[in-house]
């Protein structure tokens, strides 16, 4: 009888209401618990257990990173992706982007048609869960409750289109790029003064496998092992290698009848978190790196000079270079997953290799091959997208990512380009 009493007039909600409410207040509603968790379920009647809820994810890619949930008994830890209805799945077409295929719970406010058939990208499919009966308030105080959060993106959005749309391509370009600095300057300062590039690309190319899940595990990984013994490897000795290193499976690597054959003791097996789709598992991502280190691969000799030189020839080489097939014959790096590995591990490092250097000319080729990635989709992009602006380059969606985080949620209107065109007062202010 209580449930009844908290969700009937839950359900009873005007449809108009409904589609009014924004994505990111449905995001807010997730990960602040503003439900009754006890008697969740999917479409088709499995129980879900939340015991990570996870964090919103302010880059491109799912909502909601590192969550972990217990669907039909069974404990899985990936990404939640979130929407107002069903179909906004196959509308944004994440069921043709292979970086939703770790998406372990489609989260929705309402159901409609596609309500319990979407599929992810590799064609298995998505378990869905139904929000809105479970909601612990009516959608009027919900949506009040975000709006009061400060965290609302963009702040001026009802007025983005009175903004001269150069001005704010200029503005949001030059956001995406100061970002890419930014995280050029953070590695290096995380890395020492002086760090030796070779190796810290080769840690950032192997966090980069790890997704949120084992980003720790995969970089631990990149330190234990000796580059020098690994690079004198085949590709097959090398996968197996790594996975004695991450103690993931046991071999005869660390036998004492034969040790010389490694000296690097294993990692321990609980470092690695289960779970998530099988093409995302550690054993499939170390045959990945394997392959980065193999003799054909842009690990195998001065990777910062190898993916450096690709980078002045443009987006394909590149990415060719960061899809080698694996030892073991699985399918290569998705292209998708490939773009995210360039933009969030190889970029930052040859960009701060080139400065370091003082080279312009390889910091030209760096910041052009920025511009050429293509866009990706999140909460923020679409939240401009609806505003007015939508990102056509990577450049532009990191550079949204920007003025969300470092402008809008921070009320530094005074000192936003857009801001002040749309308020002159501020200038004086």
């Amino acid at each position: 009888m209580t449930d009844l009493l908290v969700h009937e007039p839950l359900v009873a909600e005007p449809l108009d209401r409904i589609a009014r409410i924004p994505e990111a207040a449905i995001q807010d509603a997730w990960v602040r618990g503003l439900f009754d968790a006890s008697q969740l379920q999917t479409t088709d009647g499995q129980p879900v257990r939340i015991v990570d809820a996870g964090r919103l994810n302010r880059d491109s890619g799912p909502d909601v990173s590192d969550a972990r949930v217990e669907i039909g008994g069974l404990l899985w830890a990936g990404d939640i992706e979130i929407h107002t209805s069903s179909s906004a799945w196959e509308t944004h077409r994440h069921h043709l982007d292979s970086a939703y295929d770790r998406v372990v719970l489609h989260v929705v406010l309402t159901a409609d048609r596609r309500t319990g058939t979407l599929r992810r990208a590799d064609g298995s499919e998505l378990p869905e869960l139904v929000l809105l009966p479970h909601l612990d308030r009516s959608l009027r105080a919900l949506l009040r409750a975000f709006h009061l959060d400060a965290a609302t993106t963009p702040q001026c959005g009802s007025r983005w289109r009175e903004v001269d749309p150069k001005l704010a391509g200029d503005w949001i370009r030059h956001l995406g790029t100061e970002r890419l600095r930014h995280r050029a300057q953070e590695v290096g300062r995380a890395y020492g003064q002086r760090p030796d590039l070779d190796r810290l690309l080769v840690g950032r190319m192997f966090r980069a496998l790890g997704y949120e899940a084992n980003a720790d595990a995969f970089e631990t990984l990149a330190e234990r092992v000796s580059l020098t013994a690994v690079r004198a490897l085949d590709g097959r000795a090398i996968q197996d290698r790594l996975l004695a290193a991450s103690g993931l499976e046991r071999t005869d690597l660390f036998d004492p009848a034969t040790p010389a054959t490694s000296t690097e003791p294993p990692m321990r097996s609980d470092a690695w978190r289960r779970g998530g789709r099988p093409a995302n598992a550690p054993r499939r991502r170390i045959a990945q790196a394997a392959a980065w280190l193999a003799p054909a691969g842009p690990l195998r000799l001065d990777a910062v000079a190898t993916l450096g030189e690709a980078a002045r020839a443009g987006l394909d080489p590149v990415l060719t270079l960061l899809r080698p097939a694996p030892p073991d014959g699985s399918a290569p790096m998705g292209r998708t997953r490939a773009v995210r590995v360039l933009a969030d591990a190889v970029l930052p490092v040859l960009l701060l290799d080139a400065e370091q250097r003082e080279d312009p000319g390889a910091e030209g080729a760096v910041l052009d091959l920025y511009r050429s990635i293509p866009t990706s989709e999140d909460h923020v992009t679409r939240a401009f997208a609806e505003a007015g602006f939508r990102p056509r380059s990577a450049v532009e969606a990191q550079g949204v990512q920007q003025l969300a985080r470092s402008y809008c949620q921070e009320g530094r209107c005074a000192r936003c380009a857009i801001g002040r065109a749309l308020y002159p007062a501020l200038d004086r202010m």
